[in-house]
C-alpha cells in the first residue's frame, strides 16, 4: 500500500457538527457515505481508499509539514500498513488502533472501517409530528424543546447527554436520537431516548437523563413521544422494546405506557412497584414491550399532555460562590467542587439508587 497525502475532495469530506467536543465528519467512498466521529482536536486523519492509505489534512486541506509526513514515513510498515491489512487479526488492530492515535504529537488518527450500515431511514414525518408537540410544549415550558435526528446532523456545539457513548476515529452506524433540548447559548440535550431497529417491526428504546435534570419528569416525555413517532420513523413498526435496567424504568413503561413483560405477571398497580423491586434483586434488566395498536398510541399522546403541567422547567439553580475566609482566620482554603461530567455514566432512568420518595416524584 503507498502513503497518498490527499485534498478532502478526493471523498468529499465534510464536517456536519460537534457533539459533546467531538467533530462528525461525513466521507463518501464508491458511492457509499461513511460518518466518524474524531476529537476537535484531531488535524490530521488516515483512511483507506482504493487500495492505498489516504492522508487527509481536516483543518488546512492540503498542508502537510515536513515534520509530519517524516513521522509518518517511520511508521509505515510497521504500524500503518499492518493496521489497513485485511489479514491482521482484529485483537492486533484494536492494538495499532490505539498506539497510533493515542501516542504521536501531531493530531493525527487512523480511521478503523466499522460496520456495514443500513440504509439511513427518513425522518420527515417524525420531524413533523416533533414540530407540533413542541408548540405544546413551548406554552408551559418555553426554555425547552424537542428534537429528533440522526446524531450525525445534531445542532452544532451540542451537549447530550446519551445512552451510548460517542466513539470516536471508526466508521460508526449513526444512532436516531430523541432529545429534549435546553434553550440556552450552547445547545444542551438534557434527557434523550436513542432509537434501534431491531427487525422490520420492532424498535428498542434506551433513555438517559444528566444527572443535574432527573427527577423533573422528562423521563415520562420522551417515552411518549418515542412511542407516539416510533410509526413515523419506520411504518412497519408493531412493537416497542425497552430493556430496563432497574425498577424506575420498568414501572413507567408498565405503569403509564400499558408496557408488558415476559418475566412479570400483570398486578394492580398498588403493587407494581413492590412487584418490580422483587424482580431486580435477582435479576440485571427487564425487557418490556408495548404493542403500537391505537389505545397504547393514543394513551401516549394522552401521557405527554398530562405530564408537560407537572414538569419541572426551572433552569438549573445558579451556584454561589463561597465566602472566602481570611487567612488569618483559618489556615486551609475550601475548594469548590468540581462538576459531574455529563458524559458520567449513569443508570438511563436514574439507577437503583432511588428510594420510594424519590419513586414518589416520578408518578
Amino acid at each position: 500500500m503507498d502513503i497518498v497525502y490527499s485534498s478532502t475532495d478526493l471523498l468529499n469530506i465534510r464536517k456536519t457538527t460537534t457533539v459533546n467536543g467531538n467533530d462528525c465528519y461525513e466521507i463518501t467512498g464508491y458511492y457509499s457515505v461513511h460518518h466518524v466521529f474524531t476529537p476537535h482536536s484531531t488535524v490530521f486523519i488516515a483512511v483507506k481508499h482504493a487500495g492505498n492509505i489516504h492522508i487527509f489534512n481536516l483543518k488546512r486541506d492540503g498542508v502537510f509539514p515536513d515534520e509530519f509526513t517524516q513521522y509518518i514515513d517511520a511508521i509505515k510498515s510497521s504500524q500503518l500498513e499492518p493496521f489497513f491489512n485485511e489479514r491482521t487479526s482484529v485483537h492486533e488492530v484494536f492494538d495499532l488502533h490505539k498506539a497510533i492515535n493515542d501516542n504521536n504529537p501531531h493530531k493525527f488518527a487512523v480511521i478503523n472501517e466499522g460496520y456495514r450500515c443500513t440504509e439511513m431511514m427518513d425522518l420527515t414525518n417524525a420531524k413533523t409530528k416533533i414540530d407540533e408537540l413542541n408548540a405544546d410544549l413551548k406554552r408551559v415550558c418555553p426554555a425547552f424543546y424537542l428534537n429528533i435526528d440522526y446524531i450525525t446532523a445534531f445542532p452544532e456545539n451540542s451537549d447530550a447527554s446519551l445512552y451510548y457513548d460517542i466513539y470516536v476515529n471508526a466508521f460508526i452506524c449513526p444512532k436516531i436520537i430523541l432529545c429534549l433540548f435546553t434553550r440556552t447559548k450552547k445547545q444542551k440535550c438534557v434527557s434523550s431516548i436513542t432509537f434501534t431497529r431491531i427487525s422490520d417491526d420492532e424498535m428498542s428504546i434506551s433513555s438517559r437523563t444528566d444527572v443535574s435534570y432527573e427527577g423533573r419528569k422528562f423521563n415520562i416525555l420522551l417515552r411518549a413521544v418515542a412511542i407516539i413517532v416510533s410509526q413515523l420513523i419506520m411504518e412497519s413498526t408493531q412493537i416497542v422494546t425497552s430493556n430496563a435496567e432497574n425498577v424506575i424504568s420498568a414501572f413507567i413503561m408498565i405503569k403509564w405506557f400499558n408496557a408488558v413483560s415476559d418475566r412479570v405477571a400483570i398486578v394492580p398497580s398498588d403493587q407494581l412497584y413492590d412487584t418490580l423491586a422483587s424482580y431486580f434483586t435477582t435479576n440485571a434488566r427487564l425487557e418490556t414491550y408495548v404493542h403500537l395498536n391505537d389505545d397504547n398510541t393514543a394513551n401516549a399522546t394522552r401521557v405527554f399532555h398530562e405530564t408537560i403541567p407537572r414538569m419541572n422547567c426551572k433552569p438549573l439553580p445558579r451556584r454561589t460562590r463561597r465566602t472566602r475566609r481570611s487567612r488569618s482566620a483559618s489556615p486551609f482554603r475550601s475548594h469548590p467542587r468540581s462538576s459531574r461530567n455529563l458524559r458520567h455514566r449513569s443508570a438511563p432512568a436514574g439507577g437503583k439508587r432511588k428510594t420510594m420518595k424519590t419513586m414518589k416524584t416520578i408518578q
